[in-house]
């Protein structure tokens, strides 16, 4: 797996420049906005996996929420302007689509956008990471179904583009 080195380039008003550096790629983000966006994006992705099969299970959100706290929220440490941890944000777009009743195809769809738009965002990280959530909230619960299945598929060709 890529290591992955995060130096402080400046300090801006509502966040920091971060150059995030990897064996495979540099990039540069803006800590608060971009993560937040990324991560928001991600919860609407991790929706639809776990409506695709008609219907959001608590095993699903269990699931994802132990996820967060074990791989998300370590993998940096930006914040919003009320301190929390921006990989929340990722439960926070979630619960938004289950709570609003999006379809597993409105919530992928906000997704592809997001990631057509800015994927170069995405270095090999976190779209390893990005699948294996998906994938462990597809397998949850009694396995992977057909539609499950079907959007890991499309998930993994995006992310191959």
């Amino acid at each position: 797996t890529p290591s992955m080195c995060v130096h402080v380039k400046e300090h801006l008003g509502k966040g920091t420049l971060f150059e995030i550096t990897t064996k495979q790629t540099t990039q540069t983000m803006t800590s608060t906005a971009t993560y937040q966006d990324i991560y928001t994006s991600l919860g609407y992705l991790f929706y639809s996996v776990a409506i695709s099969d008609g219907a959001v299970r608590k095993v699903e959100v269990d699931r994802l929420k132990e996820l967060i706290a074990e791989k998300w929220l370590p993998l940096e440490g930006s914040r919003d302007i009320f301190g929390t941890d921006a990989g929340h944000y990722i439960s926070i777009s979630f619960d938004f689509a289950n709570d609003s009743e999006l379809s597993p195809d409105q919530a992928w769809e906000r997704f592809v956008d997001d990631y057509k738009e800015h994927g170069t965002r995405y270095d090999d990280t976190m779209k390893r990471l990005t699948f294996e959530t998906a994938a462990a909230i597809a397998s949850v619960f009694s396995g992977n179904n057909k539609s499950e299945l079907s959007r890991l598929f499309q998930l993994e060709r995006l992310l191959k583009k």
